[in-house]
């Protein structure tokens, strides 16, 4: 295998930012899935609301938690 082989190259700083967001956002929505599972119950959401106050939380925990990651991935770069 000669230098330029694909499997011999470091991954881009962008590819980086990329992975340091996915990782990030799986590990947002999951723990947002959990706690607001929780809180939504206690608040007696069922059903339908239940579903849809849940979706838009671990959307929002997963993109803000993969912004920060992909943030310190950056820095780190």
């Amino acid at each position: 295998m000669h230098p330029g082989h694909p499997s011999l190259r470091q991954p881009s700083c962008f590819d980086r930012v990329k992975m340091g967001f996915m990782i990030g956002f799986a590990v947002g929505i999951s723990s947002a899935g959990v706690f607001g599972t929780y809180s939504a119950l206690r608040m007696g959401l069922r059903g339908r609301e239940l579903v849809s106050s849940l979706g838009k939380v671990m959307l929002q925990g997963g993109g803000t938690f993969g912004t920060f990651m992909a943030i310190g991935t950056a820095i780190r770069c």
